[in-house]
């Protein structure tokens, strides 16, 4: 079912010029940086009043990558690393929905997500291995 603030954020995407799909509650995006399309869902929450823009990625992180994730999490004031239930990496940023009034604030949140996602994609092609080690 669709909310008043989903549609509100469906505008802002439309305004960002970005190619876009409603499926159910979330809008979802396709993002190209350097020859790498990185799809992103954005989401509504409204019983926390939250805004979710995340970027679900086909790796799976090394035993020996989970302390990296941890660290970055630690530093990073923007998006986190989330593990789901089949052990794939999720980046995720949670927003309250006071912070995307305006396209360019949605186009940021969507900015970090795709900068920890290419950290994540960088070093796994860096490795050679899936999640990336301590490179």
């Amino acid at each position: 079912m669709a909310t008043p603030v989903l549609d509100e954020l469906e505008v802002l995407v439309r305004a960002l010029g970005l190619v876009y799909a409603r499926s159910r509650d979330a809008i979802l995006v396709e993002v190209e940086e350097e020859g790498r399309r990185i799809g992103i869902a954005i989401t509504y929450d409204n019983i926390s009043d939250t805004v979710r823009v995340a970027a679900p990625l086909d790796v799976e992180p090394l035993r020996e990558a989970l302390d990296w994730f941890l660290e970055e999490n630690f530093k990073s004031a923007t998006y986190k690393y989330s593990i789901d239930y089949d052990g794939f990496v999720t980046v995720v940023y949670d927003l309250p929905r006071r912070c995307i009034r305006t396209a360019r604030d949605l186009r940021e949140a969507i900015l970090h997500v795709v900068e920890g996602a290419k950290r994540v994609l960088e070093r796994t092609v860096e490795e050679g291995e899936t999640g990336g080690g301590e490179g």
